[in-house]
């Protein structure tokens, strides 16, 4: 079994189940925590708007934390960034029930925010540090696919919780704990990362703008559903127990299909992976959207569509991970989460103003409007380039 896995793995397999296991369990708490918090804001009677302008505070924080995660993270090394990020949002995730208003929401969530981001931006240089050119696809693709797993799991654990009281925060919060464990309990050697290299943010946007554009739409594709796929079906007359169902019917194609992302990245070509999978992106909302009527169309749209934006950041990161180098590596998945951040950013705040303008369908056009200008763009680059 050991020789198995480290077939797989590599040298590294201890360390890489580890974090394997610390990203399924956070994939489980976020999972979770987006749409409770989206879901109890529309049962306060606010707005899309508002509620969207509420969901920002979390990229914006990481936007404008960008160039200080790299350097916090060669300070203090990544298992601690990691570990110290996530006490950080135990604390912050029991003060939710504590205030009710709407700015204190915004501050909580801009907090978690920066911790979320250096949570992350200590995982991915963790696992590209490690991984080479052999194995890059299939251990980010591996990694994606046990976030997505958890991911997947948080509807459902909200659905037992509900969304009302304590108990939903303190599920939260406990996964938070759990996921840290294995960190704080077993002997994981923390690799030792070349001196940073000092890498512009948007000079390295503009040498790379397919990876980058990728995150972006890969961000928004993300938060807009997670945060109004729900809205959007409750405003069709569906139950918000068939809405969540549907949004775990869309996760678990995302764990599905990663499996052969993974297999399709280290063998064809990447540019040419990424235009069918943003191209998949664009056209299961519209006939998701067309067939509310017919439950197979419906589940069918929401699997594959959830395993094309799933695949849009692992192939984005893979891209990365072959484009720099170990001293750089630290700074450039910074930047990578940092534009994910923004697709988060926009994609709430001109979605939820369109509901709001045009009713629930709003969501479908925010959502493929974006997708054809990336598409375009994607595929321009990769015939000119």
């Amino acid at each position: 079994m050991n020789t198995t896995v480290q077939n797989l793995l590599g040298t590294n397999y201890k360390t890489y189940i580890v974090l394997f296991l610390c990203a399924l369990i956070i994939g489980i708490k976020l999972g979770t925590l987006i749409p409770l918090l989206a879901l109890i804001l529309e049962a306060r009677g606010y707005s899309n708007t508002e509620i969207g302008l509420n969901v920002v505070a979390q990229p914006l924080a990481v936007i404008l934390f960008v160039r200080i995660t790299p350097i916090i993270i060669h300070k203090i090394g990544l298992a601690k960034s990691i570990i110290i990020a996530q006490i950080f949002t135990i604390i912050l995730y029991f003060t939710f029930p504590i205030f009710d208003s709407l700015t204190a929401w915004f501050v909580i969530r801009f907090i978690i925010g920066f911790a979320g981001a250096l949570a992350w931006n200590a995982f991915d240089t963790w696992m590209l540090s490690m991984a080479d050119d052999t194995n890059r696809g299939k251990i980010v693709t591996i990694y994606n696919t046990v976030f997505v797993i958890g991911f997947a799991s948080g509807p459902m654990v909200l659905s037992l919780t509900g969304i009302e009281g304590w108990l939903p925060f303190i599920v939260i919060s406990s996964l938070s704990f759990i996921a840290i464990l294995p960190l704080i309990m077993l002997e994981i050697e923390d690799p030792k990362l070349p001196d940073k290299k000092s890498l512009p943010v948007f000079a390295a946007i503009i040498a790379a703008p397919t990876i980058f554009g990728a995150a972006i739409l890969c961000g928004l594709d993300d938060v807009m559903f997670v945060s109004f796929f729900p809205i959007f079906m409750i405003k069709n007359q569906f139950t918000q127990e068939i809405a969540l169902q549907y949004v775990t019917i869309t996760l678990v194609g995302g764990v599905m299909c990663q499996p052969l992302i993974g297999v399709l990245l280290d063998k064809f070509n990447k540019r040419l992976l990424l235009n069918i999978a943003v191209l998949i992106t664009f056209f299961c909302p519209i006939l998701f959207a067309i067939y509310l009527d017919n439950f197979y169309v419906m589940a069918a749209s929401c699997f594959i569509w959830g395993g094309a934006a799933s695949g849009l950041f692992a192939i984005s990161l893979t891209m990365l991970g072959e484009r720099y180098s170990a001293s750089q590596v630290a700074g450039a998945t910074a930047i990578l989460v940092m534009v994910f951040e923004v697709g988060s950013l926009i994609g709430p705040l001109i979605g939820g103003r369109v509901m709001d303008a045009v009713g629930p369908m709003g969501f479908i056009y925010t959502v493929t409007s974006f997708t054809f200008i990336f598409l375009v763009i994607s595929i321009y680059r990769t015939i000119w380039r």
